[in-house]
């Protein structure tokens, strides 16, 4: 399926989607423009409260993806809806602001006066989003205000916020910091509450639309609490192993935005159950691996399958409560196009489900693409002796094979 021509609108989050930091991500910017050259309608819903509207269109056009402030809705909006749905005599209450520019704005523009910092002591409402500016005064000022009686309002609690060099603290991690201090829970604006897709139905004259983003917890949440339909991109804040720790499971899992331009499977992941076998017999043939013992394991077995056939396998075993992944393979002629990437995420689930946390595989051809997955390279022998042990791994994986292994999070 090409998903650029399964929908007519599309509603992309930013950081980790179309950029990180400054720089834009491979593909992405020329991804957006193709869409709209093929008269799609887009819309880009942020937890980024940070920034104007017009600061996010500047920044699009600038990356060649095009856009105006119109299509532009960020948390910062709907933390002006929630204020003002929730707040009681809104209008002229003095509200300390912990944010950037964007944030401040939407607080001013639903009535609130903004409070300097010697005036947060008499402030009835603290607005908190992502703030690179934020220094311990403004936590001191914000956690008395907080303690004082004032309402308290995250505008999104994103725990990272995926830059070029890696993950950064989040807005999340600034409201954690208050929470701990006042013991007082936000009311929350952003997603996964799905609000701010209220306003992004009116800027796109209908829906529903595609969303695309990069965290489980809250894009594809908030979309489908909004009855949208939501693909995961893997290219920001969540790889494989927080996909597998998600409290929920994407419509779509893609590797990066402009996978939406190819066609590539979007399977459907099940254990495997014994009319499966022949396809993963004929997997794990074409892979090099042996498909000796795959009945008698076909409980632990997963499958990813399209149009009701298999196009993907993978098993694991749980051993003195660690476990060893083992026998992934994809079809010949799905390969490269994500499957793999699934049906590993998939049996990481299910293992995650059955109490492990952590995980080992020994691979002779296939470092690369459980490097990917998020596995480190480990020496033989570090493998504990479960694994290392184990008959299949002595007998069908040479010396030279590397061993890798993944701590799993917490679900």
């Amino acid at each position: 399926m090409i998903l650029a021509q399964a929908f007519s609108r599309f509603a992309f989050d930013l950081d980790g989607v179309v950029w990180k930091g400054d720089r834009p991500i491979a593909g992405a910017p020329d991804t957006i423009r193709t869409l709209r050259d093929a008269g799609k309608r887009v819309v880009f819903v942020t937890n980024n409260s940070s920034e104007t509207a017009e600061t996010y269109a500047k920044k699009l056009a600038e990356m060649g993806a095009g856009g105006s402030p119109d299509e532009v809705v960020s948390s910062a909006d709907a933390t002006a809806r929630l204020l003002e749905r929730a707040v009681p005599g809104l209008r002229g209450r003095l509200a300390y602001v912990v944010g950037g520019e964007g944030l401040l704005n939407a607080v001013a523009s639903v009535g609130a006066r903004i409070a300097s910092g010697e005036e947060s002591k008499d402030a009835s409402l603290v607005v908190v989003g992502w703030d690179r500016g934020l220094t311990f005064d403004k936590l001191r000022l914000a956690t008395l205000a907080v303690r004082a009686g004032a309402i308290f309002v995250a505008s999104n609690t994103d725990a990272t916020y995926p830059a070029q060099e890696g993950l950064w603290p989040g807005a999340g991690a600034i409201v954690a910091a208050l929470r701990t201090s006042t013991g007082v829970e936000p009311l929350v604006a952003g997603k996964p509450d799905p609000g701010i897709f209220q306003v992004a139905r009116d800027r796109l004259g209908g829906s529903p639309a595609l969303v695309v983003g990069d965290r489980v917890e809250t894009d594809i949440m908030a979309a489908h609490a909004a009855g949208w339909p939501a693909a995961l991109v893997l290219s920001g804040a969540t790889g494989v192993p927080e996909l597998a720790a998600a409290p929920a499971w994407p419509d779509f899992v893609l590797g990066r935005l402009t996978d939406v331009l190819e066609d590539r499977p979007h399977p459907q992941v099940r254990s495997a159950a014994g009319p499966d076998l022949p396809h993963i017999a004929t997997m794990l043939h074409h892979g090099g691996l042996t498909a000796g013992a795959a009945r008698e394991r076909v409980g632990r077995t997963m499958v990813a399958e399209t149009d009701r056939k298999p196009i993907a396998t993978a098993s694991w075993e749980r051993l003195d409560g660690i476990g060893l992944l083992r026998s992934v393979a994809v079809a010949p002629e799905f390969r490269r196009a994500g499957a793999g990437t699934i049906i590993v995420a998939a049996t990481l689930k299910r293992m995650i489900e059955e109490g492990v946390g952590e995980v080992y595989l020994v691979t002779e051809h296939a470092e690369k693409f459980f490097a990917a997955c998020g596995f480190k390279t480990i020496d033989r022998e570090q493998l504990p002796d479960a694994i290392g042990k184990h008959p299949q791994v002595v007998r069908e994986c040479p010396a030279s094979a590397p061993a890798m292994y993944l701590r799993l999070p917490a679900r």
